[in-house]
């Protein structure tokens, strides 16, 4: 997954990857325009003390990142216990994550307003408690409705959370940092996923799933705590951001969906982002215990391969932007059809997969994360400077999209044809969605590259 803030009177550089999405998030902050300086936009260059006080800002802000991604994936491995402690099907379990991405699809454009608009401390705070609020419903819920009323807070949650880090990066550092640290905000991110994997499953097997989900709660509450009472918007010699008013933000959107590059660049993040998110968030440990009967630790660390393999393939993704522009649409397509091509040949296995090919899944899916951003450079490049925000926004809704609609629909075959996920049959014909996704994905972004490139008119 992968996040970029509407910001006024900035120019959105190419998105360097770091680990949204990323995984999901992995698009940089914009830089300013040539001739304005660090200290136009509130972040001075301060001395040593200034240094340490920015870091310092951007620790605390970052820890807020590392929670949500950790309560965003931490139903993959907790999936079957999911489906035991409140008695549902496949179709139901998907509606969980599907509340929860959905929400956070349609936070994308606005929570850059509202990082604008009321700081990205309040911000913070507000996210990590719907967070703990969520969480805690999730694991001291007793039934369907509060667990879904959980896992719709934690969508509202980390939809929040990413655009406001961004912020505050913008507000205490100078322009010259937006990239480093946009890109170690992500890779931190990596890390709360990484421990949704393994050191998630470890906690649901001997503590149990209450103290887990109300532990995890009471961790996001005291960083709650925290970041209202020490984080500051800005340095105390920083001057307030000017604001972009809501009707030009509006404005900006609609202009931005009419440019064949924007959405060139949504069908690119739709192809590739879209099977990262279904496989790390809900559906890949499922697959792994019952259709190849993997032990739950296995399972976990075959996702963890997919998180590893995108942050070591991110900065080679960032390179390609920089130094090769004109491959970027080769590498997508490149990247998508080894991808499609992978998926068919796990689902046309009939009986056990070779571990071989279940890790070049896991690698290849990991790599789609990162490769996915170059969506992000695209539509930059077709928008002009003042639409860079909201046209990255419109191409960070395709992945996610993408994910809810798989989600849900594997859910459904499931249930109908998988006996509730417990077949192995099913399961091939449910993950189907998978390699439709990366099909439509990459018709469209052909189609519309077949297209004489327009650039929009300020």
């Amino acid at each position: 997954m992968h996040e970029e803030p509407e910001r006024a009177r900035l120019v959105p550089p190419a998105p360097r990857p770091g680990a949204e999405g990323h995984p999901p998030e992995l698009a940089t902050v914009g830089a300013r325009r040539p001739g304005t300086g660090p200290a136009a936009d509130g972040a001075p260059r301060a001395g040593r003390r200034g240094a340490r006080g920015a870091w310092a800002a951007w620790a605390l802000a970052v820890t807020a990142y590392l929670v949500a991604v950790f309560h965003r994936t931490s139903l993959a491995v907790a999936s079957l216990a999911a489906e035991r402690r409140f008695h549902i099907g496949s179709s139901l379990l998907a509606t969980f994550v599907a509340c929860q991405l959905g929400l956070y699809a349609a936070l994308q454009i606005p929570s850059g307003a509202m990082a604008d608009r009321f700081g990205p401390r309040r911000m913070l705070a507000v996210a990590l408690v719907c967070l703990a609020l969520g969480e805690l419903l999730f694991g001291w819920g007793p039934g369907v409705g509060t667990a879904l009323a959980g896992r719709a807070l934690v969508g509202v949650g980390d939809g929040l959370t990413f655009l406001s880090v961004l912020r505050l990066v913008q507000n205490w550092f100078p322009a010259s940092r937006y990239g480093l640290l946009s890109a170690l905000t992500s890779l931190v991110g990596s890390v709360g996923q990484l421990v949704s994997t393994e050191p998630l499953r470890l906690s649901l097997v001997h503590l149990g799933w209450a103290p887990t989900f109300v532990g995890s709660a009471a961790v996001s509450a005291g960083a709650a705590l925290v970041v209202a009472a020490f984080v500051r918007d800005r340095p105390a010699s920083g001057a307030p951001l000017p604001l972009r008013e809501h009707p030009q933000m509006r404005r900006s959107v609609a202009h931005a969906m009419r440019v064949a590059g924007t959405w060139r660049g949504m069908w690119a993040h739709f192809a590739l982002t879209g099977p990262f998110v279904v496989f790390t968030a809900l559906w890949g440990y499922p697959y792994l215990v019952r259709a190849q009967h993997y032990s739950g630790t296995r399972a976990s660390l075959a996702l963890g391969l997919v998180v590893v393999s995108a942050v070591l393939s991110a900065p080679f993704v960032g390179v390609l932007i920089v130094r090769a522009p004109r491959a970027r649409a080769h590498a997508v397509t490149g990247c998508g059809v080894v991808l499609l091509a992978t998926w068919v040949c796990v689902l046309s296995c009939p009986g056990h997969v070779p571990a071989v090919l279940v890790l070049l899944l896991c690698v290849v899916t990991g790599v789609g994360g990162p490769t996915s951003v170059i969506g992000f450079d695209l539509a930059r490049e077709a928008n002009p400077p003042e639409r860079g925000g909201a046209a990255t926004g419109v191409v960070n809704i395709g992945g996610f999209s993408a994910a809810v609609v798989a989600d849900l629909l594997i859910g459904w075959v499931l249930d109908v044809a998988g006996h509730g996920g417990r077949d192995a049959v099913g399961f091939r014909l449910a993950l189907l969605a998978v390699p439709a996704v990366v099909v439509l994905g990459l018709v469209q972004f052909w189609r519309l590259g077949r297209r004489r490139p327009v650039t929009a008119k300020p």
